[in-house]
């Protein structure tokens, strides 16, 4: 464990000001009767997602992600998949590494503060890393996909792939050097989500903020799964929290056990994943940051 630009969708549609959408309480696709005419959600069952996830993931657990050549051939292949649902990637350089994001922007007016939704995608050497950390990376390009189907979203969003978790969190420290605290609304990091040999469908939220917690809790009642909160550093959201960002972390039950056994392992691959549970940690992720943008 450890661009395309939306401000004239709104054209298109009558959006209305933060606070006049109604947050969908469910699977369906409808924001509510208040919300204003366009203003429709996706639904968190949606079609494309476990295709979109198990080939993603099959596609970055191919192979290991630990050598600069292997991280380039990652990288690359994350760029073209955000720019593929019609975003405009883009790189941020720092000693030793490189990270690779896109920013979802906000279609209402107002000057809601920027959300991060990030994951690490590169490995330990010799590890395919299809959990740790495919299985995040992949939520993170759900969670862009979902997004581009908002119309209506009060918050600019920026999706982030983290290089070098492995070695120090050294991508995530970069990235969170390079924004302002006072600009960032929250941080969600994902490290994990593919593993649940109980099959109890629980998650962790690692030391989250109270505020965070509750939204976390909330979208875990909309989706049908159970959370527990820990206090578990170690991974990309401390890389945030050390900078005063609000800012936590979902993965599997890291601290209760059920936890893959083959991390940092040759054995770590798309054949040891558990689908299931991985589709649910992006329609949780998704239910959170959809909620945050429907405000």
């Amino acid at each position: 464990m450890r661009a395309l630009s939306f401000g004239a969708l709104c054209a298109l549609v009558a959006c209305g000001g933060p606070g006049d959408s109604d947050v969908d309480g469910g699977l369906g696709d409808g924001m509510g009767p208040d919300a204003p005419p366009g203003c429709t959600r996706p639904a968190l069952a949606a079609p494309w997602l476990r295709s979109q996830l198990t080939g993603d993931l099959g596609q970055l657990a191919a192979a290991p992600r630990a050598t600069v050549s292997q991280r380039n051939t990652a990288r690359t292949y994350l760029a073209a998949q955000l720019q593929a649902i019609g975003l405009a990637p883009m790189t941020q350089d720092y000693p030793g590494g490189t990270n690779v994001y896109a920013t979802i922007p906000a279609t209402m007016g107002g000057t809601a503060k920027e959300i991060i939704v990030g994951a690490h995608f590169d490995t330990v050497t010799g590890s395919p890393g299809a959990n740790d950390n495919a299985s995040g990376s992949v939520v993170v390009l759900a969670i862009a996909r979902y997004l581009v189907d908002v119309p209506c979203r009060s918050a600019p969003v920026t999706v982030a792939l983290f290089d070098q978790e492995e070695t120090g969190l050294f991508g995530a420290r970069a990235f969170a050097q390079a924004r302002v605290v006072a600009n960032v609304r929250a941080v969600h990091t994902i490290d994990q989500v593919a593993w649940d040999s109980d099959g109890d469908h629980r998650f962790e939220i690692e030391s989250p903020t109270p505020a965070l917690e509750a939204e976390w809790r909330a979208a875990a009642q909309v989706v049908g799964v159970p959370v527990t909160a820990t206090t578990t550093q170690g991974t990309d959201h401390e890389a945030f929290r050390d900078r005063g960002y609000a800012a936590v972390g979902l993965t599997e039950e890291y601290v209760g056990g059920d936890t893959s056994p083959y991390r940092h392992l040759a054995g770590d691959t798309p054949a040891t994943v558990n689908v299931d549970y991985l589709v649910l940690a992006a329609q949780l992720t998704a239910q959170v940051v959809i909620a945050e943008v429907s405000e």
